[in-house]
C-alpha cells in the first residue's frame, strides 16, 4: 500500500507539479481510501516527501566504467538528462519550494539527496582504490561539487545543461578532490 501511494504521488507530481498534487487523486490512483492516505500522510507536503523518496529509490544505475573521469561524466549526464525533463523539474522545483519547517518534509528532502549522493560516493571509493584519488578524499563533497552546478542552472539560472557544463564540472570536481582531500564520511545533519 505504501509503495502504491508513493508511486501515485510521484506520478501526480511528475504530471501536475506540487500544485496539482491532491490526497484524493493519490488515493484514487493508488486504489485506497482517502482516510488511509490521511493516516500516514496528513498533508500534500507529506505525500510530496514520499514521492521524493520514491524518485530517489528509482535512481539511475551507478556508472562503473573503470575510470573516475568517465564514471563522473556518465553520472552527471544522467543528472542532466533527468533535469532536462519537464516533469522531473516539476518535482525538483516542488521539492525546493516545500516548507522545511515541517520536520517530516525536511527529513524527506534530506533523505532524497542523501540517498542520491550516498549511492554515488561508491564511484569515488572505487577511484581511491584504483589510485586515481588520494586516500581520504571526501566522496560526498566531490559528488556535491559535481552535480550542484546542474541543479543551480536547472532551478535558478537560465543557462544550458550542455556538454560544456558536464566537461567543466567533471574537471573541477576531480581537480578539487585532488587538491584538498578531506574525510570519506559525508557531513552529519
Amino acid at each position: 500500500m505504501q509503495d502504491a501511494v508513493a508511486t501515485a504521488a510521484l506520478d501526480q507530481l511528475l504530471e501536475h507539479g506540487l500544485p496539482g498534487l491532491t490526497i484524493r487523486g493519490v488515493a484514487q490512483a493508488a486504489g485506497v481510501a482517502e482516510t488511509t492516505v490521511y493516516r500516514r500522510w496528513p498533508s500534500t507536503n507529506h505525500l510530496a516527501a514520499a514521492a521524493l523518496l520514491k524518485l530517489a529509490d528509482d535512481d539511475n544505475p551507478l556508472p562503473d566504467t573503470g575510470s573516475l573521469e568517465n564514471d563522473l561524466r556518465e553520472l552527471l549526464e544522467q543528472v542532466v538528462a533527468l533535469l532536462s525533463r519537464r516533469e522531473v523539474m516539476r518535482v525538483v522545483r516542488g521539492a525546493a519550494a516545500m516548507d522545511d519547517d515541517d520536520p517530516t518534509v525536511a527529513a524527506a528532502k534530506d533523505a532524497f539527496f542523501s540517498r542520491r549522493f550516498a549511492n554515488s560516493t561508491l564511484i569515488v571509493k572505487r577511484a581511491i582504490a584504483r589510485g586515481e584519488l588520494p586516500a581520504g578524499t571526501d566522496a560526498f563533497r566531490l559528488i556535491e561539487t559535481l552535480v550542484a552546478p546542474a541543479y543551480l542552472r536547472a532551478i535558478l539560472v537560465d543557462r544550458p545543461l550542455d556538454d560544456e557544463l558536464v566537461d567543466t564540472c567533471v574537471r573541477f570536481a576531480i581537480a578539487g578532490a585532488r587538491a584538498e582531500p578531506g574525510t570519506v564520511n559525508p557531513p552529519q545533519p
